[in-house]
């Protein structure tokens, strides 16, 4: 059985996109954020990662990039409403997964589950800016990746190191500002 080789199909290609988003809710729920530790929109590298594993997974069910589905021995699906169930189970494995684990903390631990909701209820819309970012963020990737054009690619390396320059010329005049005296440390920090 060792010798034959690996022929991708249709389930092993929709258990490994279920498996994959499955993992990534463990990760999701497991993560609890405030009151113990910095929230999710705060930890931008955890956050990000879930946004990209989440992308990646819908780029394999669409097969966008025929050439990575067929590195991980994906097979493509057979039509779009099967891409749908596909990208929907996913959806529910990491919506359910979440609303399963704060069921749970309300029956079995009900001072967690209130702690939860009070930094829950903390939340404004200035605080949502970062996700939303984000979101746009690995869009743009996506979308550069599932053309394929080199000038796309060019273009996004060019506009991030200017956007680099930018934020580095930005950060340079407010610590000369703060040197000078011009604003005060505090109000640098915000």
């Amino acid at each position: 059985m060792w010798a034959t080789p690996f022929l991708p199909n249709l389930l092993n290609t929709a258990v490994f996109l279920v498996e994959t988003s499955q993992m990534v809710a463990v990760l999701f729920v497991n993560y609890k954020g405030r009151p113990w530790m910095k929230g999710l929109s705060e930890n931008h590298a955890l956050f990000l990662s879930l946004f990209v594993s989440i992308g990646g997974i819908c780029l394999c069910a669409w097969n966008v990039l025929p050439e990575v589905n067929a590195a991980i021995h994906l097979s493509p699906f057979p039509d779009d409403q099967f891409r749908f169930e596909i990208v929907g189970l996913v959806l529910a494995s990491l919506f359910g997964t979440l609303l399963w684990d704060r069921f749970c903390t309300l029956v079995f631990a009900p001072r967690i589950f209130r702690a939860q909701l009070e930094e829950f209820k903390k939340i404004t819309l200035a605080d949502l800016e970062p996700i939303l970012v984000t979101l746009l963020k690995v869009l743009g990737v996506m979308f550069v990746l599932s053309t394929g054009n080199l000038l796309f690619y060019g273009a996004a390396f060019y506009l991030y190191r200017q956007h680099k320059k930018r934020a580095a010329h930005e950060e340079k005049l407010a610590k000369q500002k703060i040197i000078k005296g011009e604003v005060p440390p505090i109000e640098a920090a915000d």
